[in-house]
Parts: structure tokens; C-alpha cells; sequence
């Protein structure tokens, strides 16, 4: 056997023995190291940092409510967002959980294949090798992992912000009591995860999006311009219960560990809705990107 055909030989047998483990190749730890060093990931993270101290900064420009700081007559946040701290938290999410996380989502899940492909870097991390499934759940774990960090992040700095600058107090419910601290933060801990769970839509879509499309731009388009329609079509009552289909019909569910009393239903219909459509365009995600050509 001359040295080329040893050579091969070798090269083959360390190829079939990464495929044969697979948890070997691409560590988790590794892609999120990689992920973290990037300056999108970067300054997506910053902007949810950022945005308690943007809107405080916002309030101290605009000056104090019209409503009384000490009326529980107000049937907004947004008049009792000065209150406590517990409320100016309650505050930011209700400005957040919206069309900005959406973006986030997006950002995140549609540069995770597209990016790559877009780099030309795709292939080669294929040819290490890295199983095509172990590299789509370790890219979803990642994007998944950033995400729930920067919606945690953006809580604890908006907690922080309002203690810091309007006292310890907890949420002034609109119409109704004022929470207690302790019990705020739990609260504000169910929002903050209901609303991720709200997003789980957007994972899937984007997570569909990134391996259809070579484009990291179109595929968090592709999640935004959804998001818009889905939201322009729950708005006309006219479908009547058909809007319950919509991704986003139970985006406002986060909404309901803010008020007292709390109705979990739509808490409930949020997360099961979730579910199904991630496993739904996940499902589509992984069969599309086990047969999708790379060569390119």
C-alpha cells in the first residue's frame, strides 16, 4: 500500500468516526463562543440593554404624568409608568414585547444557515464533518440561548432602572392595587417568559427561512414581513375566531401577569400556539435542510 493510499485510508476512517459521534463535532460552547464574537450578536444584545435606559431617559425629557403619580384611577401603564419601579419595568416590556422582540428573533434565527451560506462558509462546516441536524440544533440551541438572554437581560436592567430611579416599589396595576415587590418580580419573570414563548413562531419561521433562503436579510424579512401581516389580519374582527390560527393573535398574552386578577387561558393558548407552530416550520426546517444542495 503505497503512502497516498494510507493517507485516504486514515482521512476515512477519522471522517466516519466523527460521523459516528456526532456530539463531537461543533460543540455548543464553541458556536456560542463564535456567535458571541460577532458584532450583530453584539449590538442586538446591547439594544435590549440599552432600551430600559433609552425609555427613562425618554420619561425624564417628557416630565411627569398628567395623571397623578398616586392615582390608581389610570387605566394605562403608560400614565403609571413613574410610579415605582416595578411598574416602569411593567412599562418597558409592555413597549417591547411586540414588533422589537419580533426583530430580534428574526436577526437571530434567519442569519443562522443563510449567514453561513452567505459567507461561503456553509459547505466547509459540512465537510468537517458536521451532521446536517447537529449543526441546524446546535445554530437553533445557540440563537435560543442568545435570545432568552437578551429578554432576561432586558428585564432585570428595566427592574434595575426603575428601582433605581423611582423607588422599590412593585407594580401599580392600572384600576387596582399596587404589588407588592417580591410578588412583582415573579411577575415579571412570567411575562418575560410567556412573551419568549410567544416568539417560538418566529424561531420556527426564521428557523425555515435561514435554510430556504442563501440570504440572512430574507429570511429575517421574510419572519418580519409575517409578523406585520399576521397582525394586520387579527385586527379585522370580521374572521372572527379564524384570527386564533394567527402567530401572533396571542402576542399580548404576556399582558396578563401585569393585571390583577390573572386569567392564564390566554397564557395557555399563547404557549400551545407557540408549540405547535415551531414544531410545524421546524419539522419543514430540518426536511428541507437534510436535502439541501450545498455545493454551490
Amino acid at each position: 500500500m503505497s503512502a497516498h493510499d494510507i493517507v485516504n485510508t486514515n482521512a476515512g476512517n477519522e471522517a466516519s468516526a466523527a460521523r459516528r459521534r456526532p456530539r463531537t463535532t461543533m460543540p455548543f460552547r464553541v458556536e456560542l463562543a463564535r456567535q458571541l464574537s460577532q458584532w450583530r450578536v453584539r449590538i442586538v444584545l446591547l439594544i435590549l440593554v440599552l432600551i430600559p435606559v433609552i425609555v427613562r431617559i425618554a420619561l425624564l425629557i417628557g416630565g411627569p404624568p398628567t395623571t397623578s403619580s398616586n392615582s390608581n384611577s389610570a387605566t394605562t401603564l403608560v400614565a403609571l409608568a413613574q410610579v415605582s419601579g416595578g411598574t416602569f419595568a411593567a412599562f418597558v416590556l409592555q413597549l417591547t414585547q411586540g414588533f422589537l422582540v419580533t426583530l430580534i428573533a428574526a436577526l437571530l434565527y434567519g442569519d443562522m444557515i443563510a449567514g453561513e451560506a452567505s459567507r461561503s462558509t456553509l459547505k466547509y462546516l459540512l465537510t468537517i464533518p458536521v451532521p446536517r441536524m447537529r449543526l441546524l440544533a446546535v445554530k437553533v440551541a445557540v440563537a435560543s440561548t442568545l435570545l432568552l438572554a437578551g429578554l432576561a437581560a432586558l428585564t432585570v436592567v428595566a427592574l434595575v432602572v426603575g428601582v433605581f430611579s423611582y423607588g422599590p416599589g412593585g407594580i401599580q396595576v392600572p384600576g387596582g392595587p399596587e404589588l407588592a415587590l417580591g410578588d412583582s418580580i415573579g411577575r415579571l419573570a412570567l411575562s418575560t417568559a410567556t412573551g419568549a414563548s410567544g416568539l417560538l413562531w418566529a424561531a420556527g419561521l426564521g428557523t425555515l427561512l435561514t435554510v430556504v433562503a442563501n440570504s440572512p436579510l430574507a429570511a429575517a424579512g421574510g419572519v418580519v414581513l409575517a409578523s406585520i401581516l399576521s397582525r394586520l389580519l387579527d385586527s379585522i374582527p370580521t374572521l372572527g375566531d379564524l384570527r386564533i390560527v394567527l402567530p401572533t393573535h396571542y402576542s399580548t398574552a404576556f399582558a396578563q401577569f401585569l393585571t390583577a386578577p390573572t386569567d392564564l387561558a390566554p397564557v395557555a393558548d399563547s404557549v400551545l400556539s407557540g408549540l405547535i407552530w415551531a414544531v410545524v416550520l421546524g419539522t419543514l426546517a430540518a426536511w428541507w435542510f437534510s436535502r439541501k444542495d450545498i455545493s454551490g
